[in-house]
């Protein structure tokens, strides 16, 4: 189950193309690892992309998850997300790099923006 969390949170910096600078993605990491929130206000948060009982259940589950930790795991894994969110971002601007050298034409950087941002 933690190793599903852990997968979980790392795959929420790549939901936005702007990494670290997506609205969504801060908010939704804010509010999974504040032990002040409740299950009911995260629901709330999530209602647009709750579509049936069973995800309501599967956030349910993934919230009690964070609840149930220390505050020191919690820190840990906001840690963990900065590390994989400048990760991410390091691993972008590369790619960016690559797409401005003479192996790509222009068509080839906008392919690559839309993948980007399909990411």
């Amino acid at each position: 189950m933690k190793l599903i969390v852990v997968l979980m949170l790392a795959a929420l910096p790549l939901y936005c193309y702007a990494g670290s600078g997506c609205p969504f993605v801060e908010k939704m990491v804010k509010t999974t690892l504040n032990s002040n929130v409740s299950t009911a206000e995260y629901i709330d948060v999530l209602k647009h992309y709750i579509n049936d009982e069973r995800t309501e259940l599967a956030v349910v589950e993934f919230k009690n998850c964070f609840l149930s930790q220390s505050e020191e795991t919690l820190r840990n894994v906001v840690e963990m997300m900065v590390i994989s969110i400048s990760s991410y971002l390091l691993f972008k601007i590369t790619l960016w790099e690559l797409a401005g050298s003479k192996f790509l034409t222009n068509e080839g950087k906008a392919t690559d923006i839309y993948a980007l941002k399909v990411i």
